[in-house]
């Protein structure tokens, strides 16, 4: 994180250095964020490549990254599930969970 600090900092200075402004800052902070399509990521996703193609999808928090699925809005229904756990829910539960919420909202997966 420390590293990712210096670097914002080290972009923040040069922008300054050519003499923008806080707004025109701003508009090209905005820009990159936009255009990497960061802004519209939803965190704690990583993906899993084979021969170039997107295998699956899965989890960074620690009790649920071991599984695997095969849509992003599977993994996104994951970890929101799995944000609303109870903390002493172990990978069981949240199995279950998982398997009943898809069925309810009529999710084609492998899971329901």
């Amino acid at each position: 994180m420390e590293r990712d600090i210096k670097t914002h900092d080290k972009a923040w200075n040069l922008l300054d250095e050519k003499g923008l402004t806080l707004g025109e800052k701003m508009m090209v902070r905005s820009a990159f964020v936009e255009w990497s399509g960061y802004k519209d990521e939803n965190p704690f996703i990583e993906r899993t490549y084979k021969k170039g193609e997107i295998e699956y999808y899965h989890s960074t928090h620690d009790l649920i990254k071991h599984f695997m699925f095969k849509t992003k809005e599977e993994v996104v229904l994951a970890n929101a599930i799995y944000l609303n756990m109870n903390e002493m829910c172990g990978n069981n539960e949240f199995r279950d969970m998982f398997k009943y919420t898809c069925r309810i909202i009529g999710l084609s997966s492998d899971w329901s």
